[in-house]
């Protein structure tokens, strides 16, 4: 029988993440914030935990997928926290989207209990998650990569590895930094189509026979003109993403101008209350800032 694995985060992510690893056969022992997001998976027969030290106390990996840098060290390193349960040579594996300087932190509070902590944050969305076909990057030990391998393949199609987990963080946000990028010029130019008069569709027609095609494109262009802005990735996910990439890269020496424009708009769009809407959503202040209303 595979071995016990712990998750810890059940939003929309985490939750078909922890789907794809019950319908794999892996037991679970489960806990989020909200427990109603829980609460199914303890109905499938999964350990419903109160708190992420008894996820850890059941299992000797534990998954977790959670919003930020601050609720990342908050269920890792908090009296309740992760590590506090962790058995010796145990490997708590995150897969969120969070800074460089919070994995490297992790990994070598993780180190000096004799635990291990491998950063492996995901590119995908909920239908590649349900169905095991993410890309992941797994940053860390080879011996805590070892030990997560076969739970980390029940999820993706492939994986990267990487020595350190801040290569594996930056890799990340760069990734988010092209989906930030490529969704503000859609929505822009789906917003000067329809103001000169073009129909829009002819515009994704055309970009769809052309090299400038790509799948989110074609699936977000079609979702914002049907005016579905039901979430996949929350605006306010994105918003914290670019940021989070703009403050990386500051030591770096690196600036980026174009991330910083986008920022701004994400940074409109949850001011006029879009946080929760689909990361696309930002077409509507590009609409109301044109005077344009909505189809």
């Amino acid at each position: 029988m595979p071995p016990r694995v712990g998750f810890v985060g059940l939003g929309m992510m985490g939750s078909a993440m922890a789907e794809r690893l019950m319908e794999s056969g892996y037991p679970l022992s489960v806990t989020s914030r909200t427990r109603t997001h829980a609460e199914p998976f303890a109905a499938r027969g999964a350990l419903l935990c109160e708190n992420p030290a008894e996820v850890a106390r059941s299992s000797t990996i534990v998954l977790s997928m959670i919003s930020t840098s601050e609720v990342l060290e908050t269920i890792a390193l908090g009296d309740d926290g992760i590590l506090s349960g962790l058995p010796e040579q145990g490997v708590h594996v995150d897969l969120s989207t969070v800074s460089p300087a919070t994995t490297v932190k992790l990994e070598q509070l993780y180190a000096r209990r004799s635990r291990s902590f491998l950063y492996c944050p995901v590119l995908g969305s909920v239908p590649q998650a349900r169905e095991g076909s993410l890309l992941l990057f797994a940053g860390g030990s080879p011996e805590a990569f070892r030990a997560s391998e076969r739970v980390l393949a029940c999820l993706g199609k492939r994986i990267w590895r990487f020595q350190s987990t801040s290569e594996t963080a930056y890799l990340k946000l760069l990734c988010n930094s092209f989906i930030a990028g490529t969704i503000t010029g859609l929505a822009q130019a789906l917003v000067v189509a329809r103001a000169s008069g073009l129909d829009p569709s002819s515009l994704l027609e055309v970009i769809g026979q052309s090299a400038l095609n790509s799948p989110m494109i074609q699936s977000k262009g079609a979702a914002v003109l049907a005016r579905n802005f039901e979430p996949r990735f929350f605006a306010e996910h994105m918003l914290k993403d670019v940021t989070l990439l703009l403050d990386a890269a500051k030591p770096l020496g690196c600036e980026l101008p174009a991330l910083e424009a986008t920022k701004d708009l994400y940074e409109r769009a949850i001011r006029a209350g879009l946080g929760r809407e689909d990361y696309s959503a930002i077409v509507k202040i590009l609409e109301e800032r044109a005077n344009m209303s909505p189809e």
